[in-house]
């Protein structure tokens, strides 16, 4: 059997001496290996670097082992620059937010607390910040800075930054971006042919002495067409005009509005809610207006068919109209320091007294109260302070 066997090896042992010991032979064996070696790469998985360490305790415990990777393919040449869907006059360039705000009429202190938030930390008190300003001003944006913190440092509102740079509320704003910020919150407008203070206060929802007296003008002075005149405390006409409507609605009404005639939504399955201090208090997820400077809450867009959930279990403690421009408005207590509120609605299905578990549906998203548009305005309170609903629903 050994001899049969060495016999029957020896071809195999003289083909592997023979490319061993030639040099042309054993060249290619290695270019062979090499190509193989190149072509099994090539075809292998693509790594990722945020693959590193997601078999880890720690990647599994901050992702639930629920995380997907997401790669956008970005084709430049199938983007299209400032097309419009509707016509100019379908749709109108209107944030659904809070204006005019008082909550002290609701007998609550306004007092803000802004744990870690960069979009909404008080700044602190500089000559740079308290000194008056008269003249327009151009501003570079800087890394971390929002529309709020910018709006505090020059000591304007949200809206005036938003209006006099063509922004709408759900527009980003990247470091680089050059705005202009008025003196004090309003309108800055050029004045066009035949326009007189009269017109642009009636136009803009301004004072015409105030107008006249902040531009160095004579009331009854003519305007030059072309000049640039500051309106203090205007708005554009669409949201002067909602507004006053508004407060037309708001003084003439004795009762309650009546509701609408839209059915309860189901409530959301407990055991598919996400493991957060607070349930996300709506269907929607857009926010129009964040917590920070002069605005106590969060403000979610959606329209009348969104529901409104309770964050939490508690028990309701307020379920009715406000005269603090909430509108519709629930209060809900949850524990003995800490109550949400929701604002707006169009309408309710709980009264006070009851008790609301995490995720029951309590009202339907509406516009009542000061509101340009149809959103949620949502507050978190602990021990009587307003706190940034961001840090306890998402």
């Amino acid at each position: 059997m050994r001899l049969k066997s060495n016999r029957l090896a020896l071809p195999t042992r003289g083909l592997v001496l023979h490319i061993l010991t030639n040099r042309y032979a054993f060249h290619a064996v290695i270019a062979i290996l090499a190509v193989l070696t190149a072509f099994t790469n090539l075809q292998a998985r693509q790594a990722h670097a945020q693959d590193v360490g997601q078999q880890s305790l720690l990647f599994a415990l901050a992702t639930d082992q629920k995380n997907e990777i997401v790669e956008e393919t970005v084709r430049p040449e199938m983007a299209v620059k400032n097309s419009n869907y509707l016509g100019t006059q379908t749709l109108i360039n209107m944030p659904h937010v809070d204006f005019d705000y008082d909550p002290m009429a609701d007998g609550m202190e306004q007092s803000l607390v802004v744990p870690g938030t960069i979009a909404a930390q008080p700044l602190p008190d500089t000559e740079e910040s308290t000194k008056p300003r008269t003249k327009t001003e151009n501003y570079t944006v800087q890394e971390n800075d929002t529309i709020s913190t910018i709006a505090q440092r020059f000591g304007v509102n949200v809206g005036t930054l938003l209006w006099n740079n063509n922004l709408q509320e759900r527009q980003y704003i990247k470091p680089g971006d050059v705005l202009r910020i008025p003196p004090v919150s309003g309108m800055l407008v050029k004045v066009k042919s035949g326009d007189t203070l009269g017109k642009l206060a009636t136009r803009y929802s301004g004072d015409q002495d105030e107008i006249a007296n902040f531009n160095n003008i004579a009331a009854d002075e003519p305007l030059q067409a072309g000049a640039e005149l500051m309106i203090p405390g205007g708005k554009p006409p669409e949201i002067a005009q909602t507004q006053t409507q508004i407060a037309v609605r708001a003084k003439n009404q004795v009762t309650e509005p009546k509701p609408s005639s839209v059915k309860k939504p189901a409530d959301l399955d407990t055991k598919e809610l996400p493991k957060t201090k607070m349930l996300w208090p709506t269907s929607g997820h857009v926010i129009t207006q964040y917590f920070g400077w002069k605005h106590i809450g969060l403000d979610v867009d959606g329209d009348y068919s969104s529901p409104l959930y309770s964050a939490a279990d508690g028990v309701v403690e307020k379920a009715e109209w406000s005269n603090a421009g909430y509108g519709l408005m629930i209060l809900i207590r949850h524990d003995n320091s800490t109550q949400t509120r929701y604002g707006h609605a169009s309408k309710i299905f709980v009264k006070k007294g009851d008790t609301v578990k995490r995720g029951q549906v309590i009202a339907m998203m509406g516009t009542t109260g000061r509101s340009t548009g149809t959103h949620l305005h949502f507050e978190v309170i602990i021990n009587g302070k307003r706190v940034n609903p961001l840090g306890y629903i998402r």
